[in-house]
C-alpha cells in the first residue's frame, strides 16, 4: 500500500495550495474501469502531487501496480532494487509490480524555495506494454526527461478529475490523458537517450529532405550530409523514426502530393514531375501504396461529404 506522510499545515483550508493533493479512484469506479473497452488497457488507481516543504515518503511493498514519480522541483532519494539514488529536478521514476521501493523527499535546502513531486499508480491490460516503452530507455527505472510543460499540464488535469466529478466522460478523458502522457514520456526518453549518445541531427536531415522533394536523394547523399557511413546513418535514422531514410523521404513526398491534390488544380502529371517522378504511373502506384487509393480517387474524395 502507498503511504504518504507529511507534517500537518496550520492552514488546513489551503492544503491544495500549500500542501499535498491526493486522489484515490473510488472502488465503484475501478470496477468499471477494469472492464470498460475504452479504459481496461490502462487506468490510474491513485495519484497525487506533493507541494509540501517538509517531508514526503512513498513506500510500496510488492504492489500489484506500476508507480510513476515525476520530480518537478526539489530532490529526493529512491531506494529501489538494492540501490539508493538521488532523484533530481526533471527526473522520472517507474517502479514495476511486485518490486518494493521507497521514495523520500530530501530535507528542504536553504536556497530551495519549493518541492513538487507528482506520483501515479496505474494498472491495466496494457500497463506492462506502456511501462516497457519507458523502461527500455531508463537506468533501472530512473531517467531525466527535463521539465515538460505538456506533461505537467496533463498531470494537473488528471488531478482535477476529483473536482470535475466521476462522470463517464470525465473519467474516460482522464484515462486517455494518462495514456497520452506515458506515450509522450516514452518519446522524450528516446530523444534524450539518442541525443546523449550521438551528434546526429535529425532535424537537419529532415530539412534537407523537405528542400529537395523535387528530386531524388540517395542514401549515399544523405549519409554524406550527416558525415556518417550508410550503415550507421540508416541505423541512427531508424532508431528515431522507425523507418528507413529513403522510405521516410518517400513518405514526405506523398504527404506533399496530398497537399497539392487538395489545394491546387495541378494535374497528376504536373504533381508527379514536381516531386521528381518523370513517370506519372509509377508515381500513382507509390501514392496508392501510401494512401490506399489512386491520386485521382483521392482528389475526388476531397469533395465527397
Amino acid at each position: 500500500m502507498l503511504s504518504e506522510r507529511s507534517k500537518p499545515k496550520k492552514e488546513d483550508n489551503n492544503h491544495n495550495l500549500n500542501g499535498d493533493i491526493r486522489l484515490l479512484i473510488p472502488l465503484f469506479l475501478l470496477t468499471k474501469l477494469k472492464v470498460h473497452p475504452l479504459t481496461l488497457g490502462l487506468y490510474p488507481l491513485a495519484l497525487g502531487k506533493s507541494n509540501n516543504l517538509n517531508s514526503l515518503l512513498i513506500s510500496q511493498k510488492k504492489p500489484q501496480h506500476h508507480t510513476l514519480i515525476y520530480c518537478q522541483s526539489g530532490s529526493g532519494t529512491l531506494d529501489h532494487k538494492q540501490r539508493k539514488r538521488e532523484v533530481k529536478r526533471g527526473d522520472l521514476v517507474i517502479c514495476c509490480p511486485n518490486t518494493s521501493f521507497t521514495f523520500s523527499a530530501n530535507s528542504i535546502e536553504l536556497n530551495q524555495k519549493e518541492k513538487s513531486f507528482y506520483w501515479i499508480n496505474f494498472t491495466g491490460k496494457l500497463a506492462d506494454d506502456f511501462a516497457e516503452r519507458l523502461l527500455m530507455k531508463m537506468d533501472e527505472g530512473l531517467a531525466n526527461v527535463g521539465l515538460l510543460g505538456s506533461i505537467i499540464d496533463d498531470f494537473d488535469s488528471l488531478l482535477a478529475l476529483g473536482s470535475r466529478g466521476y462522470t463517464a466522460t470525465n473519467v474516460i478523458h482522464g484515462v486517455h490523458l494518462l495514456q497520452q502522457s506515458l506515450s509522450s514520456l516514452a518519446l522524450q526518453l528516446r530523444l534524450c537517450a539518442f541525443n546523449q549518445n550521438s551528434h546526429f541531427d535529425i532535424d537537419a536531415v529532415e530539412s534537407l529532405m523537405r528542400n529537395n522533394l523535387h528530386q531524388e536523394l540517395s542514401l549515399d547523399t544523405l549519409a554524406h550530409y550527416s558525415q556518417l557511413s550508410k550503415f550507421h546513418f540508416s541505423k541512427k535514422f531508424k532508431e528515431l523514426t522507425d523507418t528507413s531514410p529513403i522510405q521516410h523521404f518517400i513518405n514526405m513526398k506523398m504527404q506533399y502530393a496530398c497537399s497539392s491534390l487538395d489545394n491546387s488544380t495541378n494535374t497528376i502529371k504536373q504533381i508527379s514531375e514536381s516531386l521528381g517522378y518523370s513517370d506519372p504511373y509509377y508515381f500513382s502506384r507509390l501514392f496508392k501504396k501510401f494512401i490506399g487509393m489512386s491520386p485521382k480517387q483521392y482528389r475526388e474524395s476531397h469533395y465527397v461529404n
